[in-house]
Formats: C-alpha cells, structure tokens, sequence
C-alpha cells in the first residue's frame, strides 16, 4: 500500500491553517488525531494497490484447492518469491500457508503488497495444528478429514440440514420436488 502524498500535504496545510484560525495548538497528540482520523473517512488516500517502495524481492501468493474436510474452515495457498535480480521470470523460492477464511485475503493482500531489498523467512504453526484444530470443531477424528466416506456423510448431513431450512424433509426431498430434481429425473430417464 501506498499512501498519496499530496492528499497528506493538503490535509496538513489545510489542518495548520485552521489551528491557527481557531488558536488551537499543534501538538503531535491533536496532528495524530486529525491525521488518523482524515485517513479513516478518506480511505482514497491509500492506495491499497501501490507498493510504498520497489524492493528487490516481491511476493505472490497463489490458492489451492482444497480437497479434505480442512477446507470447510481454512484456504490453502502458496507464497511465491520473486527476486528482479533473476531473469528466469520463475519465482526464486515458494512457501505454502494455511489460513482460516477471516485472516485468508487480508494475509494474501498483504503478502502480495511486500517489496524489500532484504529477502523475508514466516514460520509459525504447524498443519497438524490446523488440522487438529478443524476435527476438534466438525467433531469428525482427524485422520478422517480426508476419508471419502467421511467427507460424503458431512455433505449429506450439511445438504440435509440447509434443505431442512427451507422447510424440506432432507436433500433428495428438496431436490425430488425441485426443477433441478425434474432435470435429474429426465437425464436419468435418457
């Protein structure tokens, strides 16, 4: 991200010539305060899409499919390492990471918006960490996350349970009296 420069001049001098109209003293406490809060009402003054510097090594991340039952709380992917001083025009070096789906896009972003001269090194948590933490949540053991029994019996009971919603008896009853369930119904019949 990158912060507009001139918006922050103009907030400045526009700031300094009100203190001095009103007699309000500029001290770092009041410019902060006025500072953080022009920035949270004018968010175009940040462009979230503008590296703040171009360094010698940038990032990239890149999502995985996710075929176990992990991926009901957690999105996989991994960050790829780009130095402009290699023409290959491959990345140099790549990290995998798992993240739960609220921290997902604001790691992604920010991974995606890191160019410095100096290469970086995360290493925290482990995959057996995520994984236990998703069997102790679905309740399913954790070296069933991957079973195919396992997984179909998740997404019945999770089918099952939205189709009750909606005020059906289960999945095949809301889909027996739906379109879809006319389509199938016809398909089976060819």
């Amino acid at each position: 991200m990158k912060v507009k420069r001139q918006d922050i001049k103009w907030f400045l001098e526009n700031i300094t010539r009100k203190a001095k109209r009103d007699s309000i003293e500029l001290t770092n406490e009041y410019l902060a305060n006025e500072l953080a809060h022009y920035m949270e009402v004018n968010p175009g003054c940040v462009n979230m899409d503008e590296s703040n510097r171009s360094g010698r090594y940038y990032y990239s991340t890149v999502g995985y499919g996710v075929f176990s039952l992990l991926g009901e709380r957690y999105r996989m992917g991994r960050v790829e390492v780009f130095d402009r001083q290699n023409d290959s025009g491959y990345q140099i070096d790549e990290g995998a990471y798992c993240m739960p789906f609220e921290a997902a896009n604001q790691f992604e972003q920010f991974i995606e918006n890191i160019e410095t001269d100096l290469p970086i090194n995360i290493e925290m948590g482990t995959m057996s960490q995520c994984r236990a933490a998703v069997a102790e949540e679905l309740g399913i053991p954790e070296d069933k996350l991957n079973d195919t029994e396992t997984k179909r019996e998740f997404y019945k009971k999770k089918n099952d349970e939205y189709a009750q919603s909606l005020g059906f008896k289960d999945f095949d009853d809301q889909l027996a009296n739906s379109s879809l369930g006319d389509l199938r119904l016809k398909k089976d019949e060819k």
